[in-house]
C-alpha cells in the first residue's frame, strides 16, 4: 500500500512538473505579446494532472470522456483565437501535455524525458523557424531525407543473413556499413558547415576527408594551382583529410571484426598522427590572408559514392571468397589490395568480413587490408601530382611516404606474430 502511494505521488509530481514547465513557456509567450492564447501555466498544469489521474484510475471510460473533453475545449480555444493567432502550437502542446500526464502514471521517467523534450520544441520557435527557412538548404533537406530513408526503409527490409553460396555477403551488414559511412560523411559536412569560413583550409580538408580523402586532396590541389599563395594551407587541408580516413578505418574494423584491431589499429593510428602533425606544421606556415571561403562546401554525402561503397564491398567479398576457394589466399589478398584503388574503406571492410566469416585467417585479412591501404596511399600521391602539380605534390607526398613506412613498420613490429597467413 505504501509503495503504491509512493508510486502515485511520483507520477503526479512528474505530471505537475511537466505541466508547469510547458505552461511557463506558454505564459511567457502570452506576456510577451507573441500570442493571445487562453492556455497558460495553470491550464497546462491542470491538464497534466488530469492526464495522470486518468492513468492512475485505469478507467477507459474516464480516459475517453476527459480526453474528448480536453480535445473539445482545445478546438474551442483555437476557434476563438484563430483571428489573432492562427497557429496550432499551443493547442497541440495542450493535447501532448495530457498524453504525457497520462504516461506518467505508468512510466514516470519516460514521461519526464518527453516533458522536457516537449518544452524544448515549443520554446524553440524562432530557432527552428530560422533553421528551416534560412539555414537549411533544399539540397541539405534532400540529403537528410535520403539518409533517413536509407536507414529506416531500406535497412529493415534487407535480410540479416548471408545470401551467397560462400556465406560472406550479408546485405544487412553491407548496407549497415554503408549507412555508417554516410553518417560520418554527414557529420563531417555538418562540422564544416557549422564552423564556417573562419576555420581555414585545414579544417575544411579534415571535414571533407570524411566524404573522400582522395577528393579532398584533388580539391586542395586545384586550390593550390589556382591560388599559389594558398599552397601551405592547401597542403595542410590535404594532410588533414587523411586523419578522417584513419578514423573511419578504425571504426569499420572495430565494428566488423575486433580481432583485427591488434594487427591494424596501431598502423592506422600512426598514419593519422603523422597526417595530423604534418598538417599542423603546414598550417603554421600558411599565409594569414588565405580565404577558405573559396573552397566549395559540396553536399553532405554523394549517393553515388554510397552505392559505389556498397557494391565494391559486396563484389570484393564475393571475388575474394571465390579466389580463396579456387586458387588460394594469395589471390584473395591481391583482389582486396587492388580494391584499395576503388575504395580503401570497402576493401578494409571486405577483409574484416572475410576474417569474421572464416574465409580468411586473421593475419591474412590484416595483410590484405594493409595492402589495400598502401595502394590507396599511393593513389593519393598520384592524384596529388595530377591535380596540384609538382610543387603541391612535393610538399604533400613526404607525409604519405611517411605514412606508408609507418604502416608497414607497425605491421612488422607491433602486430601479433602468431597465426598463419
Amino acid at each position: 500500500m505504501v509503495m503504491l502511494m509512493e508510486s502515485s505521488t511520483v507520477s503526479l509530481a512528474v505530471a505537475l512538473a511537466v505541466g508547469l514547465l510547458v505552461g511557463v513557456d506558454r505564459e511567457k509567450q502570452k506576456n510577451a505579446g507573441a500570442s493571445s492564447d487562453a492556455a497558460g501555466i495553470r491550464t497546462f498544469s491542470l491538464v497534466a494532472l488530469i492526464g495522470a489521474a486518468c492513468g492512475l484510475l485505469g478507467s477507459n471510460v474516464m480516459v475517453a470522456v476527459l480526453g474528448l473533453g480536453i480535445v473539445a475545449l482545445t478546438v474551442l480555444s483555437y476557434w476563438g483565437n484563430q483571428s489573432h493567432y492562427p497557429g496550432l502550437t499551443t493547442e497541440f502542446a495542450l493535447l501532448a501535455t495530457f498524453g504525457v500526464g497520462f504516461l506518467a502514471a505508468g512510466n514516470a521517467p519516460l514521461a519526464a524525458a518527453l516533458g522536457v523534450l516537449l518544452t524544448l520544441v515549443v520554446s524553440s520557435k524562432s530557432r527552428l523557424h530560422r533553421f528551416a527557412t534560412s539555414q537549411l538548404s533544399e539540397q541539405e533537406l534532400h540529403d537528410a531525407t535520403l539518409l533517413a530513408g536509407a536507414a529506416l526503409i531500406i535497412l529493415p527490409l534487407l535480410p540479416n543473413a548471408p545470401v551467397d553460396p560462400f556465406g560472406v555477403v550479408n546485405l544487412h551488414l553491407v548496407w549497415g556499413l554503408t549507412l555508417l559511412m554516410l553518417s560520418i560523411n554527414a557529420l563531417g559536412y555538418v562540422a564544416r558547415r557549422a564552423f564556417g569560413a573562419e576555420v581555414g583550409l585545414a579544417v575544411a580538408g579534415f571535414c571533407g576527408g570524411f566524404i573522400s580523402s582522395i577528393l579532398s586532396i584533388v580539391a586542395m590541389g586545384r586550390q593550390a594551382k589556382r591560388q599559389p599563395h594558398l599552397l601551405s594551407g592547401a597542403v595542410a587541408g590535404a594532410a588533414f583529410s587523411s586523419i578522417a580516413t584513419a578514423i573511419e578505418l578504425i571504426i569499420i574494423v572495430a565494428i566488423t571484426d575486433k580481432e583485427l584491431l591488434p594487427y591494424l589499429g596501431p598502423g592506422i593510428a600512426v598514419t593519422g598522427l603523422i597526417a595530423a602533425f604534418y598538417g599542423a606544421a603546414f598550417q603554421l606556415r600558411s599565409k594569414a590572408d588565405q580565404s577558405p571561403a573559396d573552397a566549395e562546401l559540396g553536399r553532405a554525402f554523394e549517393p553515388k559514392y554510397a552505392l559505389l561503397f556498397a557494391c565494391a564491398f559486396a563484389v570484393m567479398l564475393l571475388l575474394a571468397a571465390l579466389l580463396q576457394r579456387g586458387i588460394g589466399s594469395s589471390a584473395a589478398l591481391l583482389s582486396i589490395a587492388l580494391g584499395g584503388l576503388i575504395d580503401t574503406h570497402a576493401a578494409t571492410a571486405s577483409a574484416a568480413r572475410l576474417a569474421s566469416s572464416g574465409n580468411l585467417s586473421i593475419r591474412a585479412a590484416a595483410l590484405a587490408a594493409i595492402l589495400a591501404i598502401s595502394v590507396n596511399i599511393v593513389a593519393k600521391m598520384a592524384m596529388a601530382v595530377m591535380s596540384g602539380g609538382r610543387r603541391y605534390a612535393l610538399q604533400l607526398c613526404p607525409s604519405h611516404l611517411a605514412m606508408l613506412a609507418a604502416l608497414w613498420l607497425c605491421w612488422f613490429f607491433a602486430a601479433p606474430v602468431h597465426g598463419p597467413i
